[in-house]
């Protein structure tokens, strides 16, 4: 009976042990299910809400951008990205066999090595030019041999922190011709370059045949041109060889059908110049005609002034953006080669001090403000600037002063003075043989010359103006 009585405990005992362990287990399979589902929660709440941010260019995973980026937000809880200027060209480079940036301190032309502004360069097609507490970059079309510089307003001063100049969104879209797109919630940034999205609209087009055009392409003769894409227009070219606009949207939409012999695209001011019989206009952006087709030139006078340079029978006048005549075209010549005072800053020679524009007429130079008014007593100029200075180390062209809104003339004795924005030329006598820029670490200095002997510009004009 002993026995019985141990192997009936020893069995209890054992039932004991088995369902002790199964609980054991169903409790372990059901942490281990709870705390699945809670991973793939944690997954699925990253996924959705990812702290790390992903950078793509072109499609195309790039790593550390994130590490660049300075990433504000502001009083309206909106997040702002601000990027190192010199520091982005690293992520494009290479993207494809074609972009390449070089990126330099100081400005394009002259060469400095100021530390308050950059240049990058594309391709040699291409300057951009950013300046510390700017909303404005300066870029230079180095492929049509002209020296005047377009100007692209930007939404945020260019700003520096840790020894680099940063700039906005919009900055870095418009100095480097790129798409940037910021998914908050997804975390991703998307980069899309000029080269990527020409090359899918020009494969999507091969696919298009019109009724009355046949197949289209794009017109890709200025690199200039392309960038009418960020605007979401291209401009195309017929089985014929005329041109037109399209939608990026809708290939059959034209802006402006193809029965055009060239079309232009100006950047700064989102317009196109159209070409038809040897004659040019200007258009919109939705096609409508700003000036008509009978002009044999016509070159924009800088985005903020909304003006543009008129030729016609070799003689030159101004209209602007809306197409009213602002100066007829009667005038030898409009704006000033400012290639000389490039030391000068000077980036416009149409509009000098943003108000005034030189005007030609008999071989003299008279001065316009903006409206067409003329501001000097008719046209009695003989140079603008003194660019005719003995050269030596640190001594430049002088064209303007803008802390004094003066700029520098010439009499037809070769003497040199100063007039202000109002006309007025009488501050200096015209005895002076040369006014120049000096250089002297970095530090600038305005100085005349009369007899061989120099006198200081500012303390001059300060006395002038005080009396």
């Amino acid at each position: 009976m002993a026995y019985i009585d141990e192997e009936e405990e020893y069995e209890k005992q054992r039932t004991a042990r088995i369902k002790k362990i199964k609980r054991l287990i169903i409790i372990l399979i059901v942490l281990l299910v709870i705390s699945s589902i809670a991973m793939i929660g944690l997954i699925a709440y990253r996924i959705k809400n990812p702290t790390h941010i992903t950078s793509y260019v072109d499609g195309k995973m790039i790593r550390g951008l994130e590490n660049i980026l300075d990433i504000q937000t502001d009083e309206n809880g909106n997040t702002e990205i601000y990027i190192p200027i010199r520091e982005f060209a690293n992520y494009l480079n290479g993207v494809n066999e074609k972009l390449s940036y070089e990126t330099y301190k100081g400005d394009y032309n002259p060469k400095t090595e100021e530390d308050n502004k950059c240049h990058i360069v594309r391709n040699d097609y291409e300057v951009a030019i950013f300046t510390e507490k700017s909303k404005v970059i300066y870029k230079l079309d180095l492929q049509n041999n002209s020296e005047n510089y377009e100007e692209y307003y930007i939404d945020k001063d260019v700003f520096k922190s840790n020894d680099k100049l940063y700039t906005s969104v919009e900055g870095i879209e418009k100095g480097y011709n790129v798409y940037f797109q910021y998914d908050e919630t997804k975390k991703t940034i998307n980069i899309y370059t000029l080269d990527y999205l020409i090359a899918g609209h020009s494969e999507a087009l091969k696919s298009i045949t019109t009724s009355n055009y046949g197949t289209l392409t794009l017109a890709t003769e200025r690199n200039s041109d392309l960038k009418s894409v960020f605007d979401n227009l291209l401009i195309v070219k017929s089985q014929s060889g005329k041109y037109g606009i399209t939608s990026t949207s809708d290939y059959s939409k034209f802006i402006l059908e193809p029965q055009y012999d060239d079309i232009q695209f100006i950047s700064d001011s989102s317009a196109f110049l159209v070409k038809s019989n040897d004659k040019i206009g200007l258009f919109s952006e939705d096609g409508k005609r700003i000036i008509n087709l009978i002009y044999d030139e016509i070159i924009s006078m800088g985005k903020e002034s909304n003006l543009y340079k008129v030729k016609s029978n070799d003689m030159y006048g101004i209209i602007d953006g809306t197409g009213n005549i602002i100066l007829h075209p009667e005038y030898e010549e409009i704006g000033i080669d400012v290639s000389p005072f490039s030391y000068n800053g000077i980036k416009n020679g149409y509009i000098l001090l943003d108000k005034i524009i030189p005007v030609k007429q008999n071989d003299k130079w008279g001065f316009f403000d903006t409206k067409g008014q003329m501001i000097t007593d008719g046209f009695k100029y003989e140079k603008i600037g003194c660019s005719d200075i003995t050269k030596i180390n640190n001594v430049y062209e002088l064209l303007e002063i803008p802390d004094y809104n003066v700029i520098v003339i010439g009499d037809e004795y070769g003497k040199y003075s100063f007039m202000d924005t109002s006309g007025k030329d009488t501050m200096l006598p015209f005895v002076f043989d040369e006014i120049y820029i000096k250089s002297t670490a970095g530090e600038l200095s305005y100085w005349m010359k009369y007899n061989d002997k120099e006198y200081d510009v500012l303390k001059n004009l300060s006395n002038v103006q005080e009396n």
